[in-house]
This record gives structure tokens, sequence and C-alpha cells, in this order.
């Protein structure tokens, strides 16, 4: 990026906090309380999660400027080390511009460069909506006599040769081709200044958006549909070529699926008619560029023309990405290296990103991404049929009372988790490795719980060999307990959170040990848990601070033999000063429905965690509750909204809205009720829970997201917060209907693989207890 160059973010981008969007919309992405989302308002551009910092730093370029301009501004309004910022976020906004967030306002938005707006008329045809522009075209949905078409308008004051010679190609191309999988041209020629192409309105989604919700490969019948979406895609390509066309530009971008399962090709300025002794020039993205490309890119020798062969190599590039959800390889952003790793490196193999399925999927799809084109199929169409028989080998059906069975999925878990699973061989490949939340920590806990309810000795030993895995990491944080991939990093889950760091890996092995009776064990993980949750930390809340610590203390200290005095006492005065800590900062702070440091209400996050958290901690230690602990939840208790029988609390002071789950809605509140009714005996407490529990019953929620973070599993705990306190068989009754109106959807996109608050574990532990719901507690909470 020239530093002169203006660059400015379209007034389409949207950069939101995540809290803003719905609830059943986040479990698709990993992400922190304060993090930000940028997305198209209506393109089908990806969306990003990105951090506070750079949020505000993209906000600099709602205006236009140049690199340096915007970096200076940014550290000036926050007082920071302009060339420190600059170094810092260069990657970033080159990524983002790279990913066409971020846009030169010279070539887009300069003299002559007017975006028409919605109600417009464009010859006889009126804007509905504008769907996405970069540098050498604008894209609008139209329409006329209510028939729908898309407007691909090149408008721009530096019409190149080379631009215009694409975008006429394209018109070629589909005069060419018979319309079964690619739009068809309706009419096409120069408007003004401007030249236009109008094609038949293709609508659905791309085909890596279509494939998201199929992702958790760990039930079969996920990865069966993905084989559907990838013989449909290279049966289109195959009858692409067929036509002696090749399409030059496969990226997901370019496949749309509609909701009927029809596919369409789009975008083929850079296609190439094989018949043609015209070659139009190579383009498109790096990621899937065949080795042969990328090998005379290195060489600095002409690019050859795209070929059949190549474009094999780039489907077969996509193929892993709708599979995996990840590029085949771990591509660097510097071009030359790239194109090295493109010549050179082999695919990433599923294992290691904690894929389990069929072997035969990952060996199609590596014979398209041979390095040599001798070694791949002779033609896309034996590609297509390779595939086409992977998917035929699987058994027929996968009949959904198999997925509505409990105990199909309780053996599905031991079958991948087990001694006998190639998991526990190996461990976990991806990081976080090891933290309770994403990693083996969480793993040890599924099966620690497991074995006490069913007082199973082997899966005893089988949660200390994952817990074993889990402290293999402690040493090395990068991969055991943070991830650049999911914005994991120590400065937004900070160093001590036993749901996120090595003080909750200590913990586990600190409960394991206990039940096994190896005491020696037992007291090396307490003291470990001492040392790793005493790092410095300034949060406060329940998942990412202090009061984390609070309920890691606490589930200690209930079952810690009374012996060992030493080490009891060194629990207690961790755990009294922690909490002296806690109070003595928000004592300071106004009332909750006013401005202070402390935003969000709920468990995760917000004010009910922290006094969940020290309710837990006095209950447990015999310590005396603050001063000012009633006072406060009074405060908290005033802001609850009654309707129509229930309660429900709005995220924050500052978004009036209310979820459900157990992070930030209805769910969590219900814990802290009734751990006020235990602990006080007074009946209104119980009736905050019962009513706060109506709200997450009645509310209409929109998807099926089973964890226990924000989804069902959080919910159905609970119902059996309240049944353990109430004894009222109603909602016990509940919690079972609705885990298993959850079941059917414990593999969907937005459960997480091997996570237990956010995926398959934590419904795996609440599976578990259901059968003995007097025995029943959230997961490392409770």
């Amino acid at each position: 990026m020239a530093s002169n160059q203006l660059y400015i973010l379209p007034e389409d981008v949207q950069v939101l906090p995540v809290e803003a969007l719905p609830e059943q919309a986040l479990a698709k992405f990993e992400y922190e309380a304060d993090d930000f989302i940028v997305t198209y308002k209506q393109a089908r551009n990806t969306s990003k999660i990105i951090d506070a910092s750079s949020a505000s730093l993209l906000q600099e370029f709602r205006k236009p400027k140049s690199l340096p301009e915007g970096v200076l501004t940014y550290a000036l309004m926050n007082n920071l080390d302009a060339q420190k910022i600059l170094e810092g976020s260069y990657t970033f906004l080159a990524k983002l511009r790279n990913e066409g967030f971020l846009v030169s306002y010279d070539d887009t938005f300069g003299a002559g460069n007017q975006f028409l707006n919605a109600g417009d008329r464009f010859k006889d045809y009126e804007i509905v909506s504008k769907l996405d522009g970069v540098a050498d075209t604008e894209i609008y949905k139209i329409k006329r006599n209510g028939q729908y078409y898309a407007l691909k308008l090149l408008k721009t004051s530096k019409k190149t040769p080379q631009l215009l010679a694409n975008f006429y190609n394209e018109i070629d191309i589909l005069n060419a081709l018979d319309g079964a999988i690619n739009p068809a041209l309706a009419e096409h020629g120069e408007h003004g200044t401007d030249h236009y192409l109008i094609m038949e309105w293709v609508d659905g989604e791309t085909c890596l958006q279509a494939a998201e919700k199929y992702h958790n490969l760990h039930d079969e019948s996920n990865a069966l549909a993905l084989l559907d979406i990838c013989c449909r895609i290279l049966q289109a390509y195959t009858h692409l070529h067929s036509q002696g066309i090749i399409h030059s530009d496969v990226h997901p971008a370019n496949i749309i699926v509609a909701a009927s399962g029809e596919l369409k090709i789009i975008d083929f300025g850079l296609s190439r008619k094989v018949a043609n002794d015209q070659i139009p020039a190579r383009g498109g993205l790096g990621f899937f560029f065949e080795p042969e490309y990328a090998q005379a890119v290195l060489d600095a020798k002409p690019a050859p023309p795209s070929t059949f062969a190549g474009e094999q190599y780039a489907l077969g590039a996509l193929l892993y990405q709708i599979f995996t959800g990840k590029q085949y390889l771990n591509f660097s952003y510097d071009k030359k290296t790239l194109f090295t790793q493109i010549v050179t490196e082999t695919p990433v193999p599923f294992s290691s990103l904690d894929i389990i399925i069929n072997d035969n999927i990952e060996k199609t799809i590596f014979k398209a991404l041979s390095k040599r084109k001798e070694d791949r199929y002779e033609r896309i169409e034996d590609f297509y049929l390779a595939m086409m028989k992977v998917q035929e080998s699987f058994p027929d059906g996968f009949a959904e009372d198999k997925k509505m069975s409990v105990q199909v999925f309780r053996d599905s878990i031991l079958k991948d988790y087990g001694f006998t699973g190639n998991l526990v061989k190996t461990g976990l490949q991806l990081a976080p490795k090891s933290s309770v939340n994403f990693g083996a920590a969480g793993i040890a806990y599924m099966l620690l719980r497991k074995a006490l309810v069913n007082s199973g000795a082997e899966t005893l030993a089988l949660a200390d060999v994952w817990s074993d895995r889990a402290a293999g990491y402690t040493h090395d944080p990068e991969n055991g307990f943070y991830s650049k991939d999911m914005d994991l990093t120590p400065s937004i889950v900070g160093l001590s959170s036993i749901y996120h760091t090595p003080s909750g890996v200590d913990l586990v092995q600190a409960l394991i040990s206990q039940a096994a009776g190896d005491y020696g064990s037992y007291y090396n993980a307490v003291r470990n848990f001492l040392v790793h949750a005493s790092q410095p930390c300034e949060n406060l809340d329940l998942t990412l601070g202090k009061s984390a610590a609070l309920i890691g203390s606490s589930l200690i200290l209930e079952n810690m033999p009374s012996y060992d005095r030493f080490t009891k006492n060194d629990l207690l005065a961790f755990g009294k000063n922690t909490m002296e800590e806690i109070w003595s900062a928000i004592d300071a702070y106004a009332a909750i429905g006013e401005k202070n440091p402390i935003n969000y209400r709920g468990i995760a996050h917000g004010w009910a965690g922290i006094f969940y958290a020290t309710l837990k901690w006095c209950k447990t230690s015999g310590q005396h509750l603050p001063v000012r602990f009633f006072e406060r939840v009074e405060q908290l208790v005033s802001l609850g909204i009654a309707e129509d029988g229930h309660l429900r609390w709005e995220i924050s002071n500052t978004e009036p809205v209310s979820w459900t789950g157990w992070c930030h809605g209805s769910a969590g509140y219900t814990f802290l009720w009734t751990a006020l009714f235990h602990f006080t005996s007074h009946e209104n407490y119980l009736d905050l829970a019962t009513k706060t529990a109506n709200h997450f019953l009645n509310a209409a929620q929109p998807g099926m997201n089973g964890s226990l973070c924000c989804g069902k599993s959080g919910e159905c705990y609970a119902l059996l917060s309240v049944y353990n306190a109430t004894k009222n068989d109603f909602y016990l009754t509940e919690a079972k209907r609705i885990a298993k109106q959850m079941l059917p959807h414990i593999y969907s996109g937005q459960m997480r693989n091997h996570s237990l608050y956010k995926g398959n574990i934590g419904a795996a532990v609440l599976f578990e207890e259901l059968e003995r719901p007097e025995f029943a507690r959230m997961p490392l909470f409770e």
C-alpha cells in the first residue's frame, strides 16, 4: 500500500460490537465480550472478528486517509506510539484491504465515481441494493417487471485495457455458455461513460457459507452433506469444461448455492475459451493457484495460461476448505513465500486439524492437490466420479432415530475420546490444545463427571490420561491456551482464568487426583493452581477475571481433606485476598444501573457472575459476605424486567436486549437466584429463579445452539438447578425435553468440536448427569 494512497471504509461495511448480534448468530464465531465484527451489510463477503483497539483504528478510515495519516490520528487520539502502531497494524490493514473491507478511495470513490442508491434508475431497471464495490467494478441487485437481475458496472476513471478486456471477455464467455451452471446474460453495452452487463440474478450463499453448518464432522451425516456439495461443484465444473471453458477464478465467493440446492458459477472475467488463440491474463486469489503457475512467478517467467489440470488443483484447494473451513496450507501473506509453499509444501493432513473423517475423502482431495499435474486426475470428471464413489460408500440414510438416540451419542463420545480412539493417542493438534474451554482439560473433566456418575474406574483412568495431555502444554501457552486463528491472546483471555489458562488444568488435575485417591498428585496440582491463579489480573469477571479464581478455589476447597492444614490455609488466604481485591474495587463503583467500569450485568462478564462467585466462595470457605453484598444484589434485582410471568435482564447499560443463555442471559441469572436461596433460605430468591427460568422456557429462539455457554445445554443445567431447589418435577421434565430436542443438533455448525463450553463436550456431560439430576452441576461453575 503506497504511503500517499487514500483508503476508506465503504458505507456498507459495518463495524459492530459482537454483542449487537443475535445470540444465535454469535454461535458461529469465537469472540470475547469486547470484540467487534466487520461485515458487509448485503454483499457475500465474509465477516471478520477483530478486537476493540483494531475496531477503533479501523473507524479512522470512515473518511479518506492515507495509511500513515489514519494510524497517526488514532495514535494521537489514544496517546500511543505512532511508529509502534504502524508497525503492528500494517499486516492487519493490508489483510483487510485484500479482503475488500478497506478500499482505495481514488479508485472507488474518486472523481466520476458515484454509487447508485436503492430506488435509483439504471436504464429501465430499478436499483434494489448495492452488493459490492471494488476498484474495478460495482455490482447491484436490480429489478424490472418484478424480475431480479445482477448489474455489473465497470465504472472507473482508470479504464485500463486489461480491465476492459476482462469485462468483455466475461460477456463473450457468458454468450458461449448454455446457462445450466452460469447466470444467463440479459444485455450489455455502454451507458454514458460506463460499461455494463446485466445477468440473471443468482440467489443464494457462497459454497463455503453453505458448508459452514456442516463443519462439525463428528456426525457422519455432516460429512455426507459436504460430500453432496462437493459433488455438485465438481459436476458443475465438469459441465463447464465440456463446453470448452476454463473458469480460471475458482474461490468460494464465485460458487453460489441456492436454498433449493441449485448451484451456479459466477464471475467469468478471467475465463478462457480453450479453442481461442487469445489467452486472457491470469488473476484470482493466490491461495488457489496451481504449482505450475506459482513456479513460473518464482522463476520470473511469463505466466502460463490456465489449464484444466490447474483448475483441478484449485478445486482441490476449494474442496479442502469446504471440509475443513481452512486453507490446505498454512499460508504466509508474503507473496514469494506463499508461492514457494504452493510449489513445495504438502497439504496439512485432516488429522492435524483434529478432524476425524473417512480417510477416502482426504485421499480423493489430496490427489487433486498433487504437485505434479501428471499425478492428478486425468479430467475433472474423474475427480467428480472419485468423489461420488466416496459418497456412495457411506451407509444408506443415517436415520434420524440414530441422531435422536442418547446412547448413540454417548457411544460416539467414548469412541472418539476413549482408549481405542485416535485422539487419545495423538492428543489434540489445534491450539488451544490444553484449556478447559477448548482443549484437553475440558475433555478430562467430562470424563471425570462420567466416571463419578457411573462409578467407572476405567473412565476415571481415561480422565487422568486426558488430564496428563492437558498438563503437557502448561509450559507451551502459545499452543496450549492461546490461538491466533481464534483471536485468543493473553490480552483477551488473561493469564489466570480457570477456563482459558493453566490454572484450569491444575484445577481439573486436582479434582481427578482427589477422586482417584492420588493425594501426591492432588496436592501438587493444588499448589500449581495457587501459582497460576495468582498471575496478575485486572479483570474482575467470572470467565476471564479474578472471580474465576474464586470459582476454582471453591471447587478445590469443597472436597479438600481436613488433615492438610497448610495447603488449606494457603487456599483460604488466597481466596480471601482475591475476594477482598474484587470488592475493594467494586465498592467504589456507581450503582449497577449507572455508568461504571462493569458494563455487563450477566454471569460471564458482569455483575451477576461476581455475585455468584463471591457467594460460592463464602459458602464454601465459611467467610463472611462483603458488607455491601446484598445492597449490590438488590440493585441488580431492581433492574429486572417483569413480563407475562417471567423476568429478564438487559445485557448491559448500553445494550437494551435480553438473551436466554448462560453467558449473558436468563439461564445464568437463574443459578445466582438458586444459590442465594440455598444460602439464605429466603423464598423470594426461589421466586426470582422460577420467573427467570420462565423467560428462556417461553422465549422464541430460532436455530438450535446446544452449547453450555450460550445455548441449550446451559439452559438445561439452569433448569436442573431450579429442580434441585424446588424438587418440582416440571423442571426436570423440561430439562430432559430440551436436551432431547437439542440432540440432533449436537454436531451443528454452531457447536465446536472438543469444546466444553462451546461444543459437544459440554453436551456430553449434560447427558450423563440427566440420569442423576440430584448430582448434576454446571461444569466447573456450580
